[in-house]
């Protein structure tokens, strides 16, 4: 006798009442779980949703319902059911297996891909003021956070911070590759091997190390450190490290030189145990006419 296949027409075997999969049952009651029926079902409420939407039908749509939805009292209480929830594990983000996660992920992605490829975006659509609104709120609420020690990468240990500098660096070096981050015109774009380095200053101390046989890293430290102008805890990523001498170059214009921030950047450096060297114009005019005298400086600062 010939297996039972599934109503759907999904091809699977019937395993009950001539269904593969189902949700629940009571009593004579059941829940069909059948992947073609899940997607008709799916298919089916969004065409409705859209039609209420259009219709001006949808309670969102309601102001009355929406300020209500909206309201602080339950806002808080909501939070307090997530943050509880949280606290035990329940989240559903928290539950669900790795591949989920990613799947999701993914999926997320290819919506707003779609979107921003059709102009639908919602950041597409909004107005320069709401924009403006939106990033300020953005910001405040950034810089409470920031003032009760609650912001994510203050508790991070140093450790963290480095691994997190790092995939953030390799995330924006890839971006910037591919075109799909857009640079500041005031903010140079050198090439140099694998690397996108910030001014033709850099990429001159690149080629020195390079010439003189010195491996280094770009841009793989995160320094925390005490901005005086701001009176905040920020972080510097300096431009150069060499393992070997455990030395920081940090590479600077003119106009940045002598400023506050970067004597507050480099008394860090200083304090977090490493040999540094501040190249300006004076440090790079060194390394074109007379790289001995350079490789005597780094010399000196590490014996």
């Amino acid at each position: 006798m010939s297996e039972q296949l599934c109503k759907g027409g999904c091809g699977n075997e019937a395993n009950y009442k001539g269904w593969c999969k189902i949700k629940w049952k009571s009593g004579n009651k059941f829940a069909v779980a059948c992947p073609i029926v899940e997607r008709k079902r799916a298919e089916s409420i969004s065409r409705f949703r859209i039609e209420e939407a259009k219709n001006g039908k949808n309670p969102m749509q309601n102001p009355i319902i929406c300020a209500k939805n909206h309201s602080e009292k339950r806002n808080k209480k909501c939070s307090d059911i997530l943050k509880k929830k949280g606290k035990l594990g329940l989240l559903p983000q928290q539950r669900e297996s790795i591949e989920l996660k990613e799947k999701g992920r993914k999926n997320v992605s290819i919506a707003l891909k779609k979107l921003l490829t059709e102009g639908r975006h919602p950041i597409q659509l909004e107005t320069q003021k709401k924009r403006q609104k939106r990033l300020k709120k953005m910001a405040n609420t950034l810089i409470e956070i920031g003032k009760k020690g609650k912001l994510p990468i203050q508790n991070m240990t140093q450790e963290q911070k480095e691994i997190f500098g790092r995939k953030i660096s390799k995330k924006l070096r890839e971006g910037i590759r591919t075109g799909r981050i857009k640079l500041s015109k005031s903010w140079k774009k050198v090439p140099y091997k694998d690397h996108v380095l910030r001014s033709n200053w850099e990429k001159e101390v690149a080629i020195f190390l390079d010439e003189n046989q010195i491996n280094w890293e770009y841009e793989t430290k995160r320094i925390p450190y005490w901005d005086t102008e701001r009176k905040v805890k920020a972080t510097t990523i300096p431009d150069f490290f060499i393992p070997s001498l455990n030395l920081i170059m940090e590479v600077k214009s003119n106009a940045e030189y002598n400023s506050l921030k970067t004597k507050d950047k480099s008394q860090a450096i200083i304090q977090n145990g490493f040999n540094f060297i501040l190249a300006g114009k004076k440090e790079i005019n060194t390394i074109e006419t007379n790289e001995n005298d350079f490789l005597n400086r780094i010399a000196s600062l590490v014996i």
